[in-house]
């Protein structure tokens, strides 16, 4: 029997499902580079979070960097500060320039402020000054005798006065007249009575102003005072030696302020305080102290004469501080200039009828450049720098604003024999001035 043979059954095919996915259009290359970009940035900066992963050199410092860098510049610029404030109140002013230019051996100078010792309550004012009676007590140390002997005189006392201690270590201030002649020898002796050969550090003639040191240690230094907050009316005392009597006091008010007065002809005008106190040849570069036992004026002079009396000066001691300062750093006042001529002085009271006022010249230097100029001796200067002259003291308001090598102009007036005048202009440098030259 045959068996019937059948064929496997063809199996349906699968129905193809559709892609997950369809692909409507082609992405554009310039869409699909900027996608890609981002996804880089997106992936560095996950990479930013790791630490682990190894920087690419020459990154950026972090914020901590940026804030050690500000921390160690700050700390810097403020350590070069402090340096610079406390070399100059150790080493003084113009330490750098004196370093600089290899002299070491010049000192500096700052002012000292010592403490005065506190006195029994009976030598105090309710107000909290002294009494005159504490202010000798308090300040009488500070004040010396000063003794010049010259070559010429010998043992014989060429001059005497007074000075101020200034500092611990024997810097003492006194006037430049008193020390000037002491060619030989200045000594120096306390109220104790102690003697020191002094050396002079420095003098200025312009100013009447002078500097000199002694060797002691641990002197009794003055306070010094605000000269600007005296004021008229203002009780004072002065310290010094009138006659050669160590520590004498004298007692009175300050009877005006900033007069402008020249101790001589040859002299600066220089800001003094008016006293009534009296003033005798001795008290030159004594003190004159106010009540609170600051020293604030260097006595230099009296006006004497047969119509007046107890009219007396002292320099302030805000215009002397300047000059000291250079007289201990450079020995004299550098920059000051001067002219180069000596002159009378042709005031409107002294002016003949008609006749010019000015400067009628006696002297002309010739180290000065002035005399390179048509100036001669009999001519008289009318103006300076377009000014009217007639006194030192209208020369010194003129240049005093200047400096040594500046050229200036003057108007001279040339008496002629003939009665006529001839007029004409020159032109000059100012030189330095060496504290010789320009006197009236």
């Amino acid at each position: 029997m045959d068996e019937e043979i059948r064929l496997p059954e063809e199996e349906e095919p699968e129905e193809i499902s559709e892609p997950a996915v369809k692909i409507e259009r082609l992405v554009p290359a310039e869409d699909a580079n900027e996608a890609l970009r981002e996804l880089r940035e997106l992936a560095k900066a996950e990479e930013e979070q790791l630490d682990y992963l190894p920087k690419p050199p020459g990154k950026i410092r972090s914020g901590k960097d940026h804030l050690f860098l500000k921390v160690f510049a700050m700390m810097t610029v403020l350590f070069v500060g402090l340096f610079g404030i406390s070399a100059r109140l150790v080493f003084g002013k113009g330490w750098i320039r004196r370093i600089t230019g290899g002299d070491y051996h010049k000192p500096g100078f700052t002012l000292p402020i010592a403490e005065y010792p506190e006195l029994e309550e009976k030598y105090y004012q309710p107000d909290g000054r002294y009494t005159v009676e504490g202010v000798y007590r308090a300040v009488s140390p500070s004040i010396v005798t000063v003794i010049a002997y010259s070559e010429d005189t010998g043992f014989k006392t060429f001059g005497q006065g007074s000075g101020v201690i200034m500092s611990e270590d024997g810097y003492i201030i006194t006037n430049c007249h008193v020390v000037e002649g002491g060619t030989l020898s200045v000594k120096v002796r306390t109220i104790d009575g102690t003697e020191y050969s002094a050396e002079t550090v420095g003098l200025d003639k312009k100013s009447d102003l002078a500097v000199i040191k002694i060797g002691g240690k641990n002197l009794p230094a003055a306070q010094f005072g605000d000269s600007d907050k005296v004021t008229v009316g203002e009780e004072i005392v002065t310290i010094g030696s009138p006659a050669g009597l160590d520590g004498s006091i004298t007692t009175g008010i300050a009877s005006g302020l900033d007069r402008m007065i020249r101790v001589e002809s040859a002299n600066i005008p220089m800001s003094c305080i008016q006293i009534d106190a009296a003033i005798n040849p001795g008290n030159s570069g004594g003190a004159l102290v106010n009540m609170w036992g600051q020293v604030i004026g260097i006595t230099s002079s009296k006006l004497n004469a047969l119509e007046y009396d107890n009219i007396g000066f002292a320099i302030a001691t805000k215009a002397a501080m300047p000059i000291i300062e250079e007289l201990i750093e450079n020995g004299s006042v550098l920059g000051r200039p001067r002219v180069g001529i000596t002159f009378y002085e042709i005031t409107e009271d002294l002016a003949e009828e008609g006749g010019p006022t000015g400067l009628e010249i006696v002297e002309i230097d010739p180290d000065c450049d002035i005399y390179s100029t048509e100036l001669m001796i009999g001519d008289i200067i009318t103006e300076i720098e377009g000014q009217s002259v007639s006194t030192a003291d209208d020369v010194y308001a003129i240049i005093l604003k200047m400096s040594p090598g500046d050229e200036i102009s003057a108007h001279v007036v040339r008496p002629l024999p003939s009665g006529d005048n001839e007029e004409f202009d020159i032109r000059f440098r100012l030189e330095k001035d060496e504290g010789e030259w320009v006197e009236s």
